[in-house]
């Protein structure tokens, strides 16, 4: 879980308001732009991210909140980090593994890997964290970058 958290820089934790009404792909675009502008991720990989949530959607419905955890090929990164989108009202993304089912997420961990055999995993630990629901159930009420930092560590 610790190495987790070292993925994770407060530049790259974003708060979206319910007056944004915002769908999926904005998500997408603002989280992985944010990637790009910080230096972690090529230019290309906010496209790669859209096109792979397209084809292998990433949305889970867990007992608390519904979470997406939206990845792609290691090519596109420079430096591997974990992006968080915590958003006041849901956007629907569809389910990993079931796309004909709409989940209605509120809390978006993009995943920058830059090692792709490192994949699994960061996916494990950051599954090991959904599954934390009293941290999940925080973390959607949590208002700026340290206290989300603070939870997680």
């Amino acid at each position: 879980m610790n190495t987790l958290v070292n993925m994770i820089n407060s530049k790259n934790i974003t708060f979206f308001d319910e007056q944004d009404h915002l769908d999926k792909n904005d998500i997408l675009d603002c989280m992985g732009n944010l990637l790009h502008q910080s230096g972690f991720v090529k230019e290309s990989y906010t496209q790669a991210i859209k096109d792979r949530e397209s084809v292998f959607p990433t949305g889970l419905n867990t007992t608390t909140v519904g979470i997406a955890i939206p990845h792609t090929d290691s090519k596109h990164v420079r430096e591997a980090t974990i992006a968080i989108g915590i958003l006041k009202s849901p956007v629907i993304f569809q389910e990993m593994g079931a796309d004909e089912i709409e989940v209605p997420v509120r809390l978006v961990f993009m995943l920058a890997i830059k090692e792709p055999e490192k994949q699994l995993e960061t996916l494990q630990s950051v599954i090991s964290l959904i599954e934390d629901e009293e941290k999940m159930n925080a973390l959607v009420h949590i208002e700026n970058e340290s206290d989300v930092i603070q939870l997680l560590s």
